[in-house]
């Protein structure tokens, strides 16, 4: 049989049908299965990465590929920099993702969509980063309970202070409460409840995602499953619901923190109302933008992952707040490994891996190895003392 020729439509393969196909090639009978699952988020990501000149398969140049290896080592970098970064990756994920864009276009290969795999290329290669670099975990912050005690109950203070004198204006501290209270307790990853700016699938929970009487706050997980579900204990329902009566969102749409950044808000009115809205500067001017967006409906953007840091950094050195270790404030990802430490210790393993909704269990005994290894301690402890009580018993006899 003779080899099957490329057609023009195979040439000219559009970049994410391509990668549906691969997808799909990879995927168990009946669906799922851990690497095409993996494999559709990474490569989701690296076409949002590429240009927008980037379109077919064979847009993707050698060239592409030292930039996408360049790309990943600053990710690393910036998890070397700040381990808790939700932009930064260890050199062995770095690695990782290269070798399943690189898998993909083998397949592009083999059946004709280009000629040569542009991520086989050495000097791409060259570009990424060590395995080793960012995988020192020791140092990572864990929010013990003294230091969550102390931020819950300076968030309390002060935004019981602001209600009492200034009612429903009173938004922002009912916010930043709320937002202390919801990464305390839910072990929510920040790009899941918020705007990441590096991906733009992650626009931030709205209201409509949040359950107060099941408990739960639906997101989008770090698989990319839409509506995965997020504990949102006893502890934390109070503050959110309290801080959703003062910002008094007009739909279920809006986003649960919506950026109070006056040129963003300026922003998304003029490019969701401008072709609407006859005289809309006049009336951004008398009335201000939120005001404008609450009238017409429209949705602001959520608050960054980056913008929480900053709040918190804010509201740590402003109250005061012990923070133990190296650090220099709590941090929103310091919050999810001390909710998890919390129910590692409480309840066992598979109650923490449940809550941080990790897929491999060894995830999550990896992250809490130190717990093992003092209740191990402990262990060994008791039999040591035993045995010497027991030897000492002996040679007194004897």
């Amino acid at each position: 049989m003779a080899e099957r020729q490329p057609t023009d439509a195979d040439t000219h393969k559009p970049l994410p049908k391509a990668v549906e196909e691969w997808v799909q090639k990879k995927s168990k009978p009946g669906g799922g299965g851990n690497y095409a699952r993996e494999a559709d988020r990474v490569l989701t990501t690296f076409i949002d990465w590429t240009p927008d000149s980037v379109e077919t398969v064979r847009d993707v140049s050698r060239r592409t590929m030292m930039q996408y290896a360049e790309h990943l080592h600053r990710r690393a970098d910036a998890r070397v920099a700040d381990p808790d970064d939700e932009a930064g990756i260890t050199g062995r994920t770095s690695q990782q993702y290269y070798a399943l864009v690189r898998a993909f276009f083998t397949y592009c290969v083999k059946w004709g969509y280009r000629e040569e795999n542009p991520a086989e290329h050495k000097p791409a290669m060259e570009e990424l980063p060590d395995a080793s670099l960012g995988a020192d975990s020791n140092h990572q912050q864990f929010w013990s309970p003294r230091e969550r005690t102390a931020f819950i109950q300076y968030v309390d203070k002060r935004a019981h202070d602001a209600i009492s004198g200034r009612g429903s204006d009173a938004v922002e501290e009912a916010r930043d409460r709320a937002l202390v209270y919801l990464f305390a307790y839910s072990g929510a990853r920040s790009a899941e409840l918020l705007r990441d700016p590096n991906d733009s699938r992650r626009t931030g929970v709205t209201w409509a995602d949040v359950d107060p009487e099941a408990g739960v706050i639906r997101v989008l997980g770090k698989s990319q499953t839409a509506g995965e579900e997020v504990q949102l204990p006893s502890q934390a329902r109070p503050a959110v619901e309290r801080y959703r009566r003062i910002l008094d969102p007009p739909t279920e749409e809006w986003p649960v923190f919506p950026t109070r950044h006056v040129p963003s808000l300026y922003e998304c009115a003029r490019s969701e109302l401008s072709e609407r809205v006859d005289g809309l500067e006049s009336e951004l001017e008398v009335n201000g933008p939120e005001a404008v967006l609450r009238r017409y409906e429209i949705p602001p953007p959520s608050i960054t992952t980056e913008t929480v840091r900053n709040i918190f950094r804010r509201l740590c050195k402003e109250g005061e707040i012990p923070v133990e270790g190296e650090h220099e404030y709590l941090k929103p990802h310091g919050a999810r490994r001390g909710a998890g430490e919390a129910l590692y210790r409480a309840e066992g393993a598979s109650a923490a891996q449940r809550a941080l909704r990790h897929e491999d269990p060894s995830t999550t005994s990896k992250m809490y190895s130190h717990i093992e290894a003092s209740e191990q301690a402990d262990v060994a402890s008791d039999a040591f003392e035993k045995i010497d009580e027991q030897t000492t018993i002996e040679d007194d006899v004897s």
